[in-house]
């Protein structure tokens, strides 16, 4: 179970991600901070450069952070961006052999980062990531999404997504070579979407998901 390899694009993501999607896909990473603001042990997996994390960190001052991500590379341009901030401790790991302590977050964050494996891993990763949510934790999961309806769309949303999963599966080795959708692995969970907001015709969903 190799990570994948992002350590090589830690210095070129913000701008590769600017010039493809401008900023929806940090509007995806934070347009449900609002209803995550009461947070206070919160894990994010697979955080990248530090993007989400500052916003997060700025709106809630109360809450203590575990990051975990496999690139070393970019865990150290995230640390610069939120001046290593001391509420937040740092794991250069793979997050699917990171063991949360049971019950212990009441919040998990997962930006871009479940749609880098194969629908048999997230059945597997799912439960055990969900056994550290306190009961009533919520799981905030921004990332892409087959827009519902409208074959044009999706036959369009299937092409980009071909095109970007052959590039990624090249550069930086992630082990999906398609999206999986991580919602009847999040519900065998236990769990319940809350809200969801959609744009870009439905490819970028930000969804919020609470243990029941």
């Amino acid at each position: 179970m190799t990570p994948p390899r992002f350590d090589w694009l830690a210095p070129h993501y913000a701008w590769v991600e600017a010039v493809t999607f401008g900023g929806l896909l940090q509007w995806c990473r934070t347009a449900l901070l609002n209803d995550v603001a009461d947070a206070r042990r919160v894990l994010v997996l697979g955080e990248g450069d530090g993007r989400f994390l500052a916003a997060f960190l700025a709106a809630n001052r109360a809450a203590a952070v575990d990051v975990v991500d496999a690139s070393a590379g970019m865990i150290a341009r995230a640390r610069r961006r939120v001046a290593n901030d001391g509420r937040v401790r740092w794991h250069v790991a793979d997050g699917r052999r990171f063991e949360p302590p049971p019950g212990a977050f009441d919040l998990i964050v997962t930006n871009f980062w479940l749609d880098c494996f194969p629908a048999a891993e997230l059945a597997r990763l799912i439960p055990r990531i969900a056994a550290g949510m306190a009961p009533g934790g919520r799981w905030l999961v921004g990332d892409f999404a087959l827009p519902r309806g409208g074959s044009v769309r999706r036959a369009a949303a299937r092409a980009a997504l071909a095109g970007m999963y052959a590039a990624f599966r090249l550069t930086t080795r992630i082990p999906a070579g398609r999206l999986a959708d991580p919602a009847p692995a999040l519900r065998a969970a236990g769990l319940e979407v809350v809200r969801e907001e959609r744009r870009l015709a439905g490819f970028l969903a930000a969804t919020l998901w609470r243990r029941g």
